[in-house]
């Protein structure tokens, strides 16, 4: 709730600063006196429209403080946890200078004027012949409605099931988006696996390939240097071994002359053997090679062909083997992917307990809203609005929704036989307040804003209604905080604060003051509004027997 309101140079105001109780606080003065400029200041602080001529004569700029208890508001220190604003406090700033420039800070953080007004909108809900908040809004009807109806539970059953059902449709319709990227894909690698199945590539296939072309293609060289060694071994006219028979001959004829010709002649005779068996291996070589054309188109034919696939999937000839291998764990991989069957019961199953708890919702909320109906139009009665019919509607949605399957909306025809329309399209400021009192005194449960401001909701009634109007305004006090703005001394009388607003005149200026009445001050106040400018015992005595009966 509200605790405290300071306000610096604003219009006509000094300085003021207002302690806010509990309950029902009411704020009376003369017409004139400045009550509509507290208002103003309250608006301003709730993120409302600035203006520079907004600043008081004389000085540089206005400056409004609002500081609030928010120990009971979770809803509020979520949204100030969430936007790291600091939980400790929740005092709200806004500083509008000369040029027009207007500067807002929550809890000395600057923040935006967006930002103040969403807070704003979750402390104050000001109901007046300019201000009428929540209930020309009517995504807050749902919320009165609800309230109403006792219908918190059901409303979070309804919002748990559509958070589920929405993460199963996610989790289906991602996968459907994968299964359509992994089907493609899939396909590419089964073309894949084809195109390596036909080619039969096996890793040591290629190193071979290559050393049988290298073979092939220079057939005719390995057969000549085969052959011409053979010659030159042992085959030709002037051999290798010939020779080594010759020499092996002149040294026998002197190894009686030198016994060391002897050993030489033994290492002579192993070399021959070695090169005997060498040529005779050369030789088998040279006969064992064949030119084949043949083959070499062959082997050419086959290293295209692994080259091209190669090339196609970007990898080395050696590398095909082991990219066949990955292909088929990838697609093995894929075949154990999630059941869509089993995400697609998931998604239905979840569907259907959204649709089973909105349904609930929607046959509670049509039956509270006959209630509800009912109750603010006996209430538009006793408020002397006989004439104005009220009435709390389901408006089917087009599609479900996180607040079920309808939207409320509170329409109001303000004339008998006229048709209904949104409360906020045809009823007047007056009316909007006493129509929205009507609501707040017969909605029981704790209010989701905590402090209420009427504005001329009073105005045009008198006598008993007026006893009425505040009666009502007392009763939305024992759950809320409200302050009323009045000028009828019945319905200040039954305030549990009451505050004066007032205006001073020099030769200078002019100033609204706003003083806290005792007791006996709040006497003199209401006979002041009972009798006018003189104010006599029996006004006086009037004004108690007012405010004694209020506290019976």
């Amino acid at each position: 709730m509200l605790i405290r309101l300071t306000v610096k140079d604003y219009v006509l105001i000094d300085l003021i600063e207002l302690d806010v109780d509990a309950g029902f606080t009411v704020l009376t003065g003369e017409t004139g006196a400045g009550k509509s400029i507290i208002l103003g200041a309250i608006s301003l602080i709730l993120g409302g429209r600035s203006d520079a001529g907004s600043i008081r004569a004389g000085a540089s700029r206005s400056d409004i403080v609002a500081e609030f208890d928010i120990s009971k508001l979770p809803h509020v220190y979520s949204f100030l946890d969430e936007a790291d604003l600091g939980v400790d406090d929740c005092v709200l700033r806004r500083v509008i200078d000369t040029a027009g420039r207007s500067r807002a800070w929550i809890n000395g953080v600057p923040v935006t004027v967006k930002q103040l007004r969403t807070l704003g909108a979750l402390l104050i809900d000001i109901h007046g012949q300019h201000e009428h908040y929540s209930l020309v809004d009517a995504s807050t009807h749902s919320q009165v409605l609800d309230s109403f109806g006792h219908l918190s539970n059901s409303v979070k059953l309804v919002e748990e099931t559509w958070k589920s059902w929405q993460f199963e449709k996610n989790k289906l319709n991602q996968c459907l988006e994968q299964s359509e990227a992994l089907k493609q894909k899939a396909e590419e690698l089964l073309e894949t696996q084809r195109d390596l199945d036909a080619l039969g590539f096996k890793g040591k296939e290629w190193a071979q390939t290559i050393d049988r072309h290298r073979k092939a293609s220079n057939m005719n060289e390995l057969i000549d240097a085969a052959n011409q060694s053979v010659r030159m071994l042992g085959d030709g006219e002037q051999n290798i071994l010939s020779i080594l028979a010759n020499v092996r001959a002149r040294l026998n004829g002197v190894v009686e002359i030198d016994p060391q010709v002897d050993s030489m002649l033994q290492d002579l005779e192993g070399l021959e053997i070695q090169l005997g068996e060498f040529n005779r291996d050369l030789r088998r070589y040279a006969e064992s090679l064949d030119f084949d054309s043949g083959l070499v188109e062959t082997l050419d034919r086959r290293i295209a062909e692994v080259q091209r696939y190669a090339r196609k999937y970007g990898v080395k000839p050696d590398d095909l083997e082991e990219m066949a291998l990955s292909v088929q764990m990838e697609l093995e991989k894929m075949s154990s992917h999630a059941n869509l069957d089993e995400l697609r019961r998931a998604e239905a199953d979840a569907g259907e307990k959204y649709f089973k708890a909105a349904s609930q919702l929607s046959s509670d909320r049509e039956k509270s809203s006959i209630e509800l109906t009912q109750k603010v139009n006996a209430a538009l009665v006793d408020l002397a609005m006989s004439g104005v019919r009220f009435e709390a509607r389901l408006n089917p949605k087009d599609e479900p929704g996180f607040a079920g399957l309808e939207q409320i909306a509170f329409y109001v025809a303000t004339n008998p036989g006229a048709e209904a329309k949104l409360v906020g399209k045809v009823a007047s400021g007056g009316e909007l307040s006493r129509i929205s009192l009507a609501i707040q005194s017969v909605v029981h449960q704790d209010s989701a804003v905590p402090t209420v401001i009427f504005d001329e909701v009073d105005s045009g009634v008198g006598g008993a209604v007026a006893e009425i109007v505040g009666k009502m305004l007392k009763t939305v006090g024992q759950r809320a905080q409200v302050l009323c703005v009045t000028h009828l001394p019945q319905v200040a009388a039954l305030g549990d604060s009451h505050w004066k607003v007032s205006k001073a005149h020099s030769k200078t200026d002019s100033k609204t003051l706003l003083q806290k009445l005792k007791p006996k001050d709040s006497v003199d106040e209401i006979a002041r509004m009972l009798a006018g400018e003189v104010v006599s015992e029996k006004a006086k005595a009037h004004a108690r027997e007012l405010i004694n009966s209020a506290s019976i």
